[in-house]
């Protein structure tokens, strides 16, 4: 009799541990297919201080996870080879971008045939806002006399390129380049992604 409760002792732990194990490798599985398609991985994205791109977005071929992130997120993306949008949800140190900060983007030294730059709230909607400017591109920046341009993310006015923020909570950017030689060299290229304006942080109130 003892030897029999023994066994089914044995049976139980046994069942028990294989349960967890189980349940560890589907949660660890479910968590790291989560992370691949969040935020991605060498092998999917492409990224440059603030900036990430899925460079395969909008292609026939794209690898699974990049099909799970435009479709978990309702995109339609262009192939490469027409237009690339890189996103921001960070600042150049890392910091959450957020409507009680202040940022500077420096376009000084950015050359594209064509681009944009547009700011949202967490929900992906456009930050309402008095003024109702909405996004940057390169026929409405103003730039300098020696031809820079930058643009400054705020709750309050600012003089020049002052994209509104207010209300918004955590701010997400998107920055969409339309140049078929700068995307795809940088598509071909990931290694030595081409520079992207800088995110500066400029203060916090």
């Amino acid at each position: 009799m003892r030897t029999l409760i023994r066994i089914l002792t044995d049976v139980v732990a046994l069942a028990v541990r294989f349960a967890v194990f189980i349940g560890i490798a589907v949660v660890g599985g479910i968590g790291s297919a989560w992370v691949m398609m969040h935020d991605g991985s060498r092998l999917t994205t492409t990224r440059q201080g603030g900036w990430l791109a899925w460079p395969s977005a909008g292609r026939i071929d794209a690898d699974p996870y990049t099909r799970a992130h435009t479709v978990r997120l309702g995109l339609l993306p262009l192939n490469p080879s027409l237009a690339l949008t890189y996103h921001a949800r960070a600042d150049e140190g890392g910091a959450r971008l957020h409507s009680s900060c202040d940022y500077e983007i420096d376009l000084d030294g950015f050359d594209a045939q064509w681009w944009s730059i547009a700011a949202f709230d967490d929900s992906g909607r456009s930050i309402r806002n008095g003024a109702q400017r909405y996004a940057f591109n390169t026929a409405t920046t103003m730039r300098d006399a020696a031809g820079k341009a930058r643009i400054v993310l705020a709750r309050d006015a600012r003089p020049g390129n002052w994209l509104p923020t207010a209300g918004a909570g955590g701010v997400t950017l998107a920055f969409t380049i339309q140049d078929p030689k700068w995307t795809q060299q940088s598509v071909d290229d990931q290694a030595k992604p081409r520079q992207l304006p800088t995110l500066r942080k400029l203060g916090c109130s």
